[in-house]
């Protein structure tokens, strides 16, 4: 009986000894070093290469170390397997964090006021008047943690779904939908899995329906951006300021034209990851319930 973590691009040390901890009698395999497959029965996978799974023949269930499925989602040996995903309570708070730090940084005028402090200029900014409306491209797990949270502070908010209905967020669906919900936001976040529908959702077309004064915060997919047509957008003056923490490539190479943006805001996607302690409870948690319970009945 065994666990395989299959971690790419993330140091997963420290979950394998966590999950070792509470599986004593579980061995623990960590990728690229799996020299019992056959024993593995339950795998966690972070862009795993694709196809590696089939050395697994035992293999009853999968997770994904993260929110984001994408990486299971096109990877054809794992049709028929049980799939799941680890959403923390830390994961939701460090990204309800990330969009509250930027949406109140500008709402308030955080820039402005200490560029005013510098010039010893004292004028109010603010406008009395309604809240900012917080348009939600995506409203699962994470994207509905983080509209609750901007509702609690007084922010107006409303949804982009499949077809999904929210009792505290309004929801719009289709090209209708998607054109109402941009249309009517001040700013706009991407939270929402990366599919063939989803890719690019953010584009040329729909750029158009951004305000002038809105700002888009991406903390979903880098591929649902057309990066391209962003930055032509945002020096036309389509919509006021990009924050972008994901990007079709990472490390986001030297050559991309964002860099080189004053509207946009760069962060090596870092918006939000689980708490290892939780993580390694939630693993231990899958496995009890995909292999475990199933092996005692």
């Amino acid at each position: 009986m065994s666990v395989a973590v299959v971690v790419v691009g993330r140091d997963s040390d420290e979950l394998c000894r966590m999950v070792q901890a509470l599986l004593p009698d579980v061995l623990i395999q960590q990728w690229p070093h799996i020299p019992q497959p056959e024993l593995v029965e339950f795998a966690v996978l972070w862009q795993h290469p694709e196809g590696m799974t089939t050395a697994f023949p035992n293999l009853k269930a999968v997770t994904s170390l993260g929110a984001g499925t994408d990486h299971m989602d096109d990877d054809a040996a794992l049709v028929g397997l049980p799939q799941s995903r680890i959403v923390t309570d830390s994961l939701k708070q460090l990204m309800a964090q990330y969009v509250l730090l930027y949406l109140l940084s500008d709402s308030r005028h955080q820039l402005g006021y200490y560029t005013q402090q510098h010039q010893k200029r004292w004028q109010v900014l603010e406008n009395v008047g309604d809240m900012p409306a917080v348009g939600f491209i995506g409203l699962g797990a994470l994207g509905g943690f983080v509209a609750d949270r901007c509702a609690d502070l007084g922010f107006n908010t409303q949804a982009w779904t499949a077809q999904s209905e929210h009792p505290a967020h309004p929801c719009f669906h289709g090209d209708d939908g998607l054109k109402h919900v941009i249309q009517n936001s001040d700013y706009v976040v991407l939270l929402l899995p990366l599919t063939d529908q989803t890719k690019h959702i953010i584009n040329r077309e729909s750029l158009q329906w951004f305000k002038k004064d809105a700002v888009l915060i991406n903390v979903a997919r880098g591929a649902h951006v057309d990066e391209l047509a962003l930055c032509d957008a945002l020096e036309k003056g389509q919509l006021k300021h990009a924050v972008l923490d994901v990007f079709e490539t990472e490390p986001l190479p030297e050559g991309s034209p964002l860099w080189n943006l004053e509207s946009v805001t760069i962060t090596p996607h870092v918006s939000a990851r689980s708490d290892a302690m939780q993580t390694a409870d939630t693993v231990v948690e899958l496995f009890n319930h995909y292999v475990l319970s199933h092996t005692k009945t």
